[in-house]
Protein backbone atom coordinates (compact mmCIF):
# COMPACT_ATOMS: atom_id res chain seq x y z
CA UNK A 1 0.00 0.00 0.00
CA UNK A 2 1.14 3.75 -1.19
CA UNK A 3 1.53 6.15 1.34
CA UNK A 4 -0.96 8.99 0.17
CA UNK A 5 0.95 11.54 2.44
CA UNK A 6 4.60 12.36 1.71
CA UNK A 7 7.00 10.90 4.10
CA UNK A 8 7.76 13.98 6.07
CA UNK A 9 4.62 14.85 7.05
CA UNK A 10 3.53 10.49 6.99
CA UNK A 11 5.51 10.53 10.34
CA UNK A 12 2.83 13.16 11.70
CA UNK A 13 -0.10 13.24 10.07
CA UNK A 14 -2.60 10.68 8.31
CA UNK A 15 -4.93 11.18 5.27
CA UNK A 16 -7.92 11.34 7.35
CA UNK A 17 -10.37 13.56 8.82
CA UNK A 18 -8.58 15.64 11.19
CA UNK A 19 -6.30 15.94 8.31
CA UNK A 20 -8.85 17.65 6.40
CA UNK A 21 -9.71 19.78 9.54
CA UNK A 22 -6.24 21.18 9.81
CA UNK A 23 -6.36 22.04 6.34
CA UNK A 24 -9.64 23.76 6.99
CA UNK A 25 -8.15 25.27 10.24
CA UNK A 26 -4.81 26.20 8.43
CA UNK A 27 -6.13 27.68 4.72
CA UNK A 28 -10.39 28.10 5.01
CA UNK A 29 -11.17 29.78 7.59
CA UNK A 30 -8.31 32.59 7.27
CA UNK A 31 -9.33 32.84 3.48
CA UNK A 32 -12.76 33.45 5.03
CA UNK A 33 -11.79 36.06 7.16
CA UNK A 34 -9.25 37.72 5.02
CA UNK A 35 -12.02 38.11 2.23
CA UNK A 36 -14.10 39.63 4.55
CA UNK A 37 -11.67 41.79 5.48
CA UNK A 38 -10.56 42.62 2.67
CA UNK A 39 -14.07 44.00 1.29
CA UNK A 40 -14.61 45.77 4.29
CA UNK A 41 -11.17 47.98 3.66
CA UNK A 42 -10.86 47.36 0.07
CA UNK A 43 -7.83 45.77 -0.15
CA UNK A 44 -7.52 41.80 -1.48
CA UNK A 45 -3.87 41.81 -1.10
CA UNK A 46 -3.43 39.05 0.80
CA UNK A 47 -5.87 37.39 -0.90
CA UNK A 48 -4.16 36.06 -3.39
CA UNK A 49 -1.22 35.21 -1.80
CA UNK A 50 -3.50 32.97 0.17
CA UNK A 51 -4.48 31.62 -2.85
CA UNK A 52 -1.24 30.49 -4.29
CA UNK A 53 -1.12 28.96 -1.02
CA UNK A 54 -3.95 26.89 -1.51
CA UNK A 55 -2.84 25.75 -5.03
CA UNK A 56 0.42 24.68 -3.68
CA UNK A 57 -1.04 22.97 -0.85
CA UNK A 58 -1.32 19.17 -2.18
CA UNK A 59 2.30 19.54 -3.99
CA UNK A 60 3.29 20.44 -0.54
CA UNK A 61 1.73 17.58 1.57
CA UNK A 62 0.22 15.07 -1.08
CA UNK A 63 2.88 12.27 -2.55
CA UNK A 64 2.35 11.16 -6.17
CA UNK A 65 -0.08 8.49 -5.17
CA UNK A 66 -2.08 11.29 -2.75
CA UNK A 67 -1.91 13.68 -5.88
CA UNK A 68 -3.50 10.70 -7.96
CA UNK A 69 -6.14 9.58 -5.39
CA UNK A 70 -7.62 13.09 -5.33
CA UNK A 71 -7.55 13.75 -9.16
CA UNK A 72 -4.68 15.39 -9.76
CA UNK A 73 -2.99 14.02 -12.67
CA UNK A 74 -1.05 15.15 -15.66
CA UNK A 75 -3.76 15.51 -19.23
CA UNK A 76 -3.98 12.63 -21.47
CA UNK A 77 -4.86 15.76 -24.14
CA UNK A 78 -3.38 18.66 -24.44
CA UNK A 79 -5.71 20.02 -26.88
CA UNK A 80 -8.68 20.25 -23.91
CA UNK A 81 -6.47 22.69 -22.19
CA UNK A 82 -6.61 25.33 -24.87
CA UNK A 83 -10.07 24.36 -25.81
CA UNK A 84 -11.20 24.91 -21.97
CA UNK A 85 -9.55 28.19 -21.90
CA UNK A 86 -11.26 29.67 -25.31
CA UNK A 87 -14.26 28.62 -23.36
CA UNK A 88 -13.41 30.27 -20.28
CA UNK A 89 -12.43 33.62 -22.18
CA UNK A 90 -15.90 33.49 -24.04
CA UNK A 91 -17.89 32.82 -20.95
CA UNK A 92 -15.88 35.90 -19.38
CA UNK A 93 -16.48 38.15 -21.91
CA UNK A 94 -20.11 37.23 -22.08
CA UNK A 95 -20.21 37.89 -18.08
CA UNK A 96 -19.24 40.78 -18.59
CA UNK A 97 -21.72 41.87 -21.22
CA UNK A 98 -24.63 40.46 -19.48
CA UNK A 99 -23.37 42.36 -15.81
CA UNK A 100 -23.26 45.51 -17.69
CA UNK A 101 -26.78 45.13 -19.16
CA UNK A 102 -28.57 44.48 -15.99
CA UNK A 103 -26.77 46.23 -13.76
CA UNK A 104 -24.74 48.76 -15.88
CA UNK A 105 -21.49 50.23 -13.37
CA UNK A 106 -23.58 50.05 -10.30
CA UNK A 107 -22.23 48.29 -7.29
CA UNK A 108 -24.73 45.25 -7.96
CA UNK A 109 -22.50 44.27 -10.98
CA UNK A 110 -19.98 41.55 -10.10
CA UNK A 111 -17.09 42.51 -12.14
CA UNK A 112 -18.06 46.42 -11.27
CA UNK A 113 -17.97 45.36 -7.59
CA UNK A 114 -14.81 43.10 -7.98
CA UNK A 115 -13.11 45.89 -9.33
CA UNK A 116 -13.89 48.33 -6.85
CA UNK A 117 -12.46 45.95 -3.96
CA UNK A 118 -9.03 46.40 -4.93
CA UNK A 119 -7.42 49.83 -3.72
CA UNK A 120 -5.69 51.18 -6.36
CA UNK A 121 -4.34 54.70 -5.60
CA UNK A 122 -5.43 57.51 -7.75
CA UNK A 123 -2.78 59.33 -8.20
CA UNK A 124 -0.55 56.35 -10.09
CA UNK A 125 -0.04 56.95 -13.66
CA UNK A 126 -2.29 54.20 -16.42
CA UNK A 127 0.88 52.14 -17.16
CA UNK A 128 0.94 51.34 -13.82
CA UNK A 129 -2.41 50.56 -13.57
CA UNK A 130 -2.22 48.18 -16.21
CA UNK A 131 1.09 46.59 -14.47
CA UNK A 132 -1.26 46.00 -11.24
CA UNK A 133 -4.66 45.14 -12.80
CA UNK A 134 -2.42 42.24 -14.90
CA UNK A 135 -0.64 40.78 -11.93
CA UNK A 136 -3.88 40.62 -9.75
CA UNK A 137 -5.71 39.19 -12.97
CA UNK A 138 -3.04 36.37 -13.49
CA UNK A 139 -2.78 35.92 -9.94
CA UNK A 140 -6.65 35.58 -9.49
CA UNK A 141 -7.98 34.25 -12.79
CA UNK A 142 -4.78 31.23 -12.26
CA UNK A 143 -4.66 30.07 -8.89
CA UNK A 144 -8.09 31.12 -7.35
CA UNK A 145 -9.50 28.44 -9.26
CA UNK A 146 -6.66 26.07 -9.44
CA UNK A 147 -6.45 26.52 -6.09
CA UNK A 148 -10.20 25.91 -5.05
CA UNK A 149 -10.36 23.11 -7.71
CA UNK A 150 -7.48 21.23 -5.87
CA UNK A 151 -7.90 22.17 -2.78
CA UNK A 152 -11.84 22.30 -1.80
CA UNK A 153 -12.95 19.77 -4.70
CA UNK A 154 -9.55 17.73 -5.25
Amino acid sequence: MENDLKPFWNKILSFNWKFGLFLITLICIPRFILVLHGNEISNMHFVGILMLTMAFTPFVFLSKNGRRKIGIKKPTNNSWLIIALIIGIVFSILLYFLGDVLYGNSHKNWYSYIGRSYNIPQEIDEQSKLIMFTISSMIGMTFSPIGEELFLEG
